[in-house]
């Protein structure tokens, strides 16, 4: 996959909700229930554009994947045991593929484009969350080197508080 990745306008916004509407709609067909009409929303797409945290994945123009990249985290994540609480971090959020384009390596592929980036910028940890009903994330993660350091309870459920040190 030739995969590029850039930073979306405001005016994409409905764009992308409808990005993650079929997504949503293709794990809810899997029996992962994540994700919702309340989550992610378009006031979150909107702030995540805003804040310059959003970034999509496209190939020949289309989209194929979308994730958030910043240094914002839940409160859960601060009783977490980290390998290195004092070293600067980024988290990934929302990482969503096009179904036509699962098993593909897109995840892994925006994944690795998150990796390279902060190892530009001298971060050296990846911290992350995913839903303990979405085998499919937790695989990829932990095939990615992430290591389980926790756990939270979420309005849908229990998600695993994951990390990585590159």
């Amino acid at each position: 996959m030739n995969v590029t990745y850039r930073k979306p306008t405001i005016d994409e916004v409905f764009k992308i909700y409808q990005h993650y509407v079929r997504v949503i709609a293709s794990m809810q067909e899997m029996g992962i229930d994540q994700w919702d009409d309340l989550y992610p929303n378009s006031a979150v797409i909107a702030a995540d554009i805003e804040a310059g945290d959003l970034i999509v994945g496209e190939e020949d123009g289309k989209l194929i994947c979308t994730f958030a990249v910043n240094t914002e985290c839940e409160e859960d994540y601060d009783a977490c045991p980290w390998q290195y609480p004092s070293e600067p971090y980024v988290v990934v959020h929302r990482l969503a593929v096009n179904p036509k384009y699962r098993r593909q390596g897109v995840a892994k592929n925006a994944m690795e484009f998150v990796e390279n980036n902060a190892k530009e910028k001298g971060i050296r940890t990846i911290r992350l969350d995913t839903f303990c009903g979405n085998p499919v994330g937790a695989a990829l993660y932990e095939s990615l080197g992430f290591k389980v350091i926790g756990f939270a309870h979420w309005r849908k459920g229990k998600f695993q508080i994951m990390e990585k040190i590159i």
